[in-house]
């Protein structure tokens, strides 16, 4: 009776940590899928500064996918020191000036690496 319990139990456990799992990177996903379109052309860099190599020209109201934010070097003539991650089709990850980007405000802050 009690090695069935153990066993039952063990299973249970198991069955609710996949589905925690499951559910965290579903939600993970939809986070870092979010759209966001630029407010005006500017360049994406590959480092959140404009000291940065740049990785592409984005013309005013391309849709980009915005991943998440951070904290970076405040650009010329802005108050913000945020920039967000963001993804385009052939140029992969660089980051773009909080100040020419309108992004969902959903968006969360990038993990620490």
């Amino acid at each position: 009776m009690w090695r069935k319990t153990l066993v039952t139990g063990g299973v249970a456990a198991i069955v609710l940590a996949l589905s925690a799992i499951s559910m965290g990177t579903a939600s993970a996903a939809e986070a870092s899928s979010s759209k966001g379109v630029m407010k005006r052309s500017a360049h994406s860099f590959s480092a959140p500064t404009v000291f940065s190599p740049p990785v592409a020209w984005i013309e005013r109201d391309t849709p980009v996918e915005v991943v998440c934010f951070v904290e970076g070097q405040r650009a010329p003539n802005s108050d913000s020191m945020y920039w967000y991650r963001i993804r385009q089709d052939h140029n992969g990850s660089s980051f773009v000036h909080n100040d020419n980007i309108a992004a969902p405000p959903t968006t969360r802050p990038c993990p620490q690496t």
